[in-house]
């Protein structure tokens, strides 16, 4: 029980520390590098699709969910959060800049787990359409906080994303929310909002 317990908090620290995107908005390079995410991704698991285009963005992720590497407990399927996160700003920032605005629909956003029971593989799958609109409704910056912990619960992450949120206001006053759960324990806040580096003159 206690090696359990152990284990247990190796595994809270670690999803606290890895499961956040670009919360303070940093700029990032705007090319769309799923080539190389995707190679990242095959170090741990078995199956990956990553899509990204002017309808939105698609990802599957089939792997183990956590990687024990020395001493270390990798939760590396919850960090598939990170990657959607990543590819996801850089694209909205690439619109942007050519003149595409897009946002992203919350509305008819999808995100399923299947077999997250912190034993084996996990399915992971990340579906979020874009809406094409106008050039200040549109968002540039995109990021998230969130879990599959079960021990992990809802108030802890409100204290979480405020915390993201206040960093979001140096660099953004205008973002959109949302929080989305699977029956298997993943909680998840997105955000996207407008990174003052490209749309100062819409805040």
């Amino acid at each position: 029980m206690k090696l359990k317990g152990f284990f247990g908090c190796i595994i809270f620290i670690t999803i606290l520390i890895s499961c956040n995107g670009n919360s303070k908005g940093k700029v990032v390079d705007s090319k769309i590098n799923i080539k190389n995410i995707e190679l990242e991704l095959k170090k741990f698991g078995d199956v990956k699709i990553l899509r990204v285009d002017k309808a939105g963005f698609y990802g599957k992720y089939v792997g183990p969910e956590w990687v024990i590497r020395g001493v270390d407990t990798i939760d590396t399927a919850h960090r598939f959060s990170n990657k959607a996160s990543e590819l996801i700003g850089n694209f909205l920032k690439k619109s942007y800049n050519s003149g595409r605005f897009l946002k992203i629909d919350f509305n008819n956003t999808s995100i399923t787990t299947r077999g997250l029971d912190q034993k084996a593989k996990v399915e992971f799958i990340i579906q979020m359409p874009f809406i094409t609109t106008s050039k200040c409704d549109a968002f540039t910056g995109f990021t998230q906080r969130g879990t599959w912990v079960r021990q992990i619960n809802k108030t802890y992450l409100d204290f979480e994303l405020k915390r993201v949120l206040k960093n979001l206001n140096n660099n953004s006053e205008d973002y959109e929310q949302d929080y989305f759960t699977t029956p298997e324990g993943y909680k998840e806040y997105w955000v996207q909002f407008k990174h003052k580096d490209y749309q100062s003159k819409c805040n």
